[in-house]
């Protein structure tokens, strides 16, 4: 099992402590291990929503014509590469 190593804290209301306290405790476990848990949990939900892009299939299909044979770049993608270069 992994060494714990950091430590994360935060304050909560009395009511909003008691809340969590009921559910680890219905869940068989810590306040600690329940907000890790369910952190975790939200976080990893949280990064694949924002991190997964989803297409219709034809706007996979689309996308996937344009990585296979790319249009030439016009004069604003030219001039933006070269904006950039500075």
């Amino acid at each position: 099992m992994a060494t714990r190593s950091e430590r994360i804290e935060l304050r909560a209301k009395p009511e909003v402590k008691a809340v969590i306290e009921r559910a680890a405790q219905l869940r068989h476990t810590t306040v600690s291990a329940y907000l890790l848990e369910t952190a975790f949990q939200r976080a990893q939900s949280d990064l694949k929503e924002t991190e997964t892009l989803v297409l219709s299939e034809k706007d996979r299909t689309r996308f996937f014509a344009l990585i296979d044979s790319p249009p030439e770049p016009n004069s604003a993608l030219r001039s933006l590469f070269r904006d950039s270069q500075t």
